[in-house]
């Protein structure tokens, strides 16, 4: 029931963009683009707070020198996007709030890749739709977190030496630059499926691993997603309403399923796509071509991300394991048993690659995650405030041989 609420928690705010934007202007784009960053707000999740509303005039002069820019001359506008999207990258390196600054300006930018918005003859009421698009999707996750009660959570502060921030950065910008130049020669006029699965799969991974299995992800989510989308393309045909109706049962479905893995919920924007390209008049037969590209625009995207992150200055996941346990252990010496849920939860996100490939190759970090993992229910019962003595019993008999094996691992 709480996934189940988490996800209505999610979803709701798409649905409440969508039915708030559609009487006030009948522009596609323009409720694609607040539907495209309300779904990009709910899955950031972390620092999400009501100052991110003061933040969307700074957002809106993105768009604007974004689309502007792009539309005198796609080179300009390229040039623009990477280095923006690189540099709140690296912006990280400052701090949690440059970091947070960083991803809320950079989450309407994403939204105009996946609904490009034509300032044509009109840029300035361009601009202002834009921004009250970008305004309502903001306020509606907000308002979504705080009646989910998933607000509540702060994200774990990043102890990562500044000089990884600023490589992230780099790799950021080869990536997107790759993208931007294979996605513009191969695929025409859908080039940004190239750029925004570069993006999605580079942005979040935390070490070469994580790259390498998000880039495997979305390739085979997209290529799921794309055997569904088929059959729903050609079955729901011109209906417009069983189109709408599907498509937010899709979307409601990816919203749900992603916290079993990232496929998911690339299967359900690939399927949900399909049914958005029926709304848009492009119906039955013809959306297979689109289909297909699309396919092959994500599995260029994913390399595109891939590649940077395996090549120029990789971070190994064993590393980056055994400073999550670090962390862990030494929030729960601490007792600072809040702090120590959050860790764990990090840390069995960045064991993703290295369990995802545990029985051709076992490593010895996964013991500790598995042997933190088992401490969860103790660690809870503790940060509620039971002073339960046989739960501190068995936190200590498993903190000391991790500690240990920890010690060793980082001697070796």
């Amino acid at each position: 029931m709480r996934n189940i609420r988490q996800a209505l928690a999610g979803f709701a705010p798409v649905l409440a963009t969508v039915v708030t934007l559609i009487p006030l202007t009948h522009r596609t784009g323009i409720v694609v683009l607040g539907a495209a960053v309300s779904m990009m707000a709910a899955r950031s999740g972390r620092g999400h707070g009501p100052w991110r509303l003061l933040l969307v005039p700074a957002g809106a002069l993105v768009i604007a020198a974004f689309a502007v820019l792009f539309h005198a001359a796609h080179a300009y506008g390229d040039a623009f996007f990477v280095l923006t999207v690189a540099a709140a990258t690296a912006a990280r390196a400052l701090g949690p709030a440059a970091g947070h600054l960083g991803r809320a300006l950079v989450l309407p930018l994403i939204g105009m890749l996946i609904a490009p918005v034509d300032p044509g003859g009109h840029p300035w009421r361009t601009l202002a739709w834009a921004t009250l698009a970008v305004f309502v999707a903001e306020g509606y996750a907000l308002i979504g977190r705080r009646l989910g009660g998933t607000d509540a959570q702060p994200e774990p502060s990043s102890t990562a030496p500044a000089r990884i921030h600023v490589w992230r950065g780099v790799q950021s910008a080869l990536a997107l630059t790759l993208a931007f130049t294979i996605g513009q020669t191969v695929f025409g006029e859908h080039w940004a499926w190239t750029v925004i699965s570069a993006h999605t799969v580079g942005a979040a991974a935390r070490s070469r691993g994580d790259a390498l299995l998000r880039g495997a992800h979305r390739t085979l989510g997209a290529l799921g997603g794309t055997l569904v989308a088929t059959v729903l393309a050609l079955a729901v045909g011109d209906h417009r309403s069983v189109a709408v109706g599907l498509l937010l049962a899709v979307l409601a479905a990816g919203f749900y399923l992603r916290q079993f893995g990232y496929a998911w919920w690339a299967a359900s924007v690939t399927a949900a796509l399909a049914l958005l390209y029926s709304l848009l008049g492009v119906t039955g037969t013809a959306t297979l071509p689109l289909l297909a590209a699309r396919l092959l625009a994500v599995v260029a995207g994913a390399l595109c991300a891939v590649l940077p992150a395996a090549l120029v200055a990789p971070v190994r996941t064993g590393a980056v394991l055994r400073k999550r346990t670090a962390e862990c252990l030494r929030a729960i010496r601490d007792g600072e048993h809040a702090t120590a849920l959050r860790g764990l939860a990090a840390l069995r996100e960045s064991a993703a690659p290295l369990l995802a490939i545990r029985r051709l190759r076992p490593r010895r970090e996964l013991r500790w995650v598995d042997a933190l993992s088992a401490l969860e229910p103790d660690l809870r019962a503790l940060a509620a405030g039971d002073e339960d003595p046989a739960a501190r019993r068995r936190v200590r008999e498993v903190l000391a041989p991790v500690a240990e094996d920890l010690r060793a691992a980082a001697g070796r």
